[in-house]
């Protein structure tokens, strides 16, 4: 399966509580992995990993199984999915060049840098400070199938074999990139991306299971998208939705509670947070499991209004006055939050997160 390394991009963050609770989606500013100089405003994006030996990577192709054109569509699909994720950052501008170049002879190394005068024509021609470029691309693609043998018995009670037959596909995808900076004259980054997703089938017979594989190019094109979103992660902060859970029930306040979800499900932050301090005074020393719901909600309110300090003091407050344990999991969330909101911080010079 793919990587995590970026789960809070491809994946979703949740906090999974009880079926008492409904979730709510907020937008997050994710940090890079890397700060880049602050002079790097505007990026251009080519595509170097042509191979420079066609026929080579043709006969390749064939003996893999792969598709005419696999690794080309591809390649585009991987850009596709950069430009995705850099659309989503405040950090810098992006722009798509359509440049294609020949890269190492089989496609599937990195070839030497391109010379700084390549680079500075580039930034020159799209009005860019930077270049990241696709260097290499190479896929790596597997089928298998295989009996499998199931004991049955018939209405007598006399036993008997039936055989049917199951399939896996493994398709990989490995992608180098390069960061030039023309201005220092450095290369700011130079990383491998492998990733792979595993598929699987099955059938009465062996070639019904291996027809009954996903079609292996839209599997290729899907972890190449994918690849793209982990590297625009990698070099920018980007906007990515996450899911948090909320109470909608609580024993004795059942009309507030579910009054405060459909303000919260239509955004009235304020509407819905007077209800939840209305049932924590109410309940704060007569229903402890109540107050402790409503005060993990405020938490929740306040990290959607982008207080996080506030979000914290609410959470703790759930779980150390009124001993709601999911709050103790979110204060960690939250924590993580605020450490990642310093780093953005660090990240974007002279812009507002």
């Amino acid at each position: 399966m793919l990587s995590n390394r970026y789960s809070l991009a491809f994946f979703t963050a949740f906090v999974v509580l009880t079926s008492c609770t409904r979730n709510t989606t907020l937008r997050v500013l994710q940090p890079a992995q890397m700060t880049l100089p602050e002079h790097i405003t505007t990026v251009a994006m080519i595509d170097r990993s042509k191979p420079s030996n066609g026929w080579s990577n043709f006969f390749e192709g064939l003996l893999t199984g792969e598709q005419i054109g696999q690794d080309r569509r591809s390649r585009q699909t991987a850009m596709d999915g950069l430009t995705n994720a850099l659309t989503r950052t405040p950090r810098f501008q992006v722009k798509t060049t359509g440049i294609e170049l020949t890269g190492s002879k089989a496609g599937g190394r990195m070839p030497a840098a391109l010379d700084w005068s390549e680079i500075d024509k580039i930034c020159r021609d799209y009005g860019t400070n930077a270049v990241v470029a696709i260097e290499s691309f190479d896929t790596d693609n597997s089928s298998r199938a295989w009996p499998v043998n199931e004991t049955k018995k018939d209405k007598t009670g006399k036993k008997y074999t039936v055989t049917t037959f199951r399939s896996e596909q493994r398709t990989g995808v490995r992608i180098g990139w390069r960061l030039y900076d023309p201005k220092s004259k450095i290369i700011l980054d130079e990383f491998v991306t492998d990733d792979y997703l595993e598929r699987t089938g099955s059938g009465t017979t062996e070639r019904a299971a291996m027809n009954n594989l996903p079609n292996q190019l839209d599997v290729t094109r899907d972890v190449a998208y994918n690849v793209g979103i982990e590297y625009g992660a990698r070099i920018a902060p980007i906007y990515v939705n996450v899911t948090r859970a909320y109470y909608h029930k609580a024993k004795g306040y059942k009309s507030e509670m579910k009054q405060a979800s459909r303000y919260l499900a239509d955004r009235e932050i304020e509407k819905a947070s007077i209800l939840w301090k209305r049932v924590i005074a109410q309940a704060g020393t007569t229903n402890k499991k109540a107050a402790g719901r409503a005060a993990y909600n405020m938490a929740v309110a306040s990290e959607i209004s982008g207080n996080l300090e506030l979000a914290l003091d609410w959470a703790t407050k759930s779980y150390q006055e009124y001993g709601n344990k999911k709050a103790r999991e979110y204060i960690n969330v939250i924590k993580q939050r605020q450490n990642d909101s310093r780093k953005v911080d660090a990240q974007m010079p002279g812009k507002k997160a």
